[in-house]
C-alpha cells in the first residue's frame, strides 16, 4: 500500500468528519449575537492587543495603534514576526462561536507560517505564498498534507503589495477567514501571528486583516 496515499487519505476523512461535526452544530443554530466587530474605519483597535520585536532581542506590546491605510481603507497591520491578541467578555449563553475576517497576505509570501488560536488552542497553522512558482500549504496545516498553487482559495490574488512589490500585479493576496467551533464559556480568546524571514521587515513580507466579527449562535 502507498503510505503517503494512506496517510493523506486519513487526514482528508478526519477533516471531512469535522466539517460534518460543525455542520450538524450550527444547522439548526438561529439566534446569533455578534459580540465583537471592528472594520477599523475610525482608527480604534477596540481591545485589540498588538505586539512583536521592538528590538532584535525584545518582543512586547507595540506602544502604537498598528492601523494602516491600503487601497483606500483602514485595517489592521502590517505586521512582520508579530502577534495580535483580542479577549471579549461578558458573552451571552451560546453554543457555537464564529470568527470571521479579511486577511492580507503583502509582498513576498514564501509559504511561510501563519497562526491562529482559539483560546489557546491552535486552529489553524498554515503557509501562504504569493509567488506562482512557491506553492502554499493552505488550506492544509503547514507540512502535514499536500500543496497547492500560491493564492489558493483566495478571493483576490491580483492586488499591489505595499512595500517591496507595490508595482507587481500579484502583490498581495486577500483571503476570507472563516471559522466554527462549538464553544460555551463565557469568555474568548482570538490570537492570530506569524513568523518568518526578517524580523520587523514589514517591506519584504507582511500581513493585515480587516473586517473581524466574532459571534455568538444558540438555538
Amino acid at each position: 500500500m502507498n503510505m503517503k496515499y494512506f496517510k493523506y487519505k486519513h487526514l482528508f476523512t478526519l477533516v471531512g468528519g469535522i466539517l460534518i461535526l460543525l455542520t450538524s452544530c450550527t444547522k439548526d443554530l438561529t439566534d446569533v449575537t455578534v459580540v465583537y466587530e471592528n472594520n477599523f474605519n475610525n482608527g480604534n483597535p477596540k481591545g485589540i492587543v498588538t505586539a512583536g520585536w521592538l528590538s532584535d532581542v525584545a518582543f512586547g506590546i507595540f506602544p502604537f495603534n498598528k492601523i494602516t491605510n491600503y487601497k483606500n481603507q483602514r485595517m489592521l497591520g502590517v505586521f512582520n514576526n508579530s502577534r495580535i491578541d483580542l479577549h471579549v467578555d461578558k458573552i451571552p449563553d451560546h453554543a457555537v462561536i464564529k470568527v470571521e475576517f479579511d486577511l492580507y497576505l503583502h509582498d513576498t509570501w514564501k509559504n511561510e507560517l501563519w497562526l491562529m488560536s482559539f483560546d489557546g488552542q491552535h486552529r489553524l497553522l498554515t503557509g501562504f505564498s504569493n509567488f506562482e512558482s512557491t506553492p502554499q500549504a493552505y488550506p492544509n496545516w503547514l507540512n502535514s498534507g499536500p500543496t497547492f498553487p500560491a493564492g489558493n482559495h483566495a478571493q483576490e490574488i491580483f492586488l499591489p503589495g505595499v512595500c517591496s512589490l507595490k508595482d507587481n500585479k500579484r502583490g498581495t493576496s486577500k483571503y476570507k477567514i472563516v471559522h466554527t467551533i462549538p464553544h460555551q464559556l463565557k469568555t474568548f480568546h482570538l490570537s492570530l501571528s506569524d513568523a518568518g524571514t526578517v524580523k520587523n521587515d514589514t517591506c519584504t513580507r507582511s500581513w493585515a486583516i480587516d473586517n473581524l466579527k466574532i459571534s455568538a449562535l444558540k438555538n
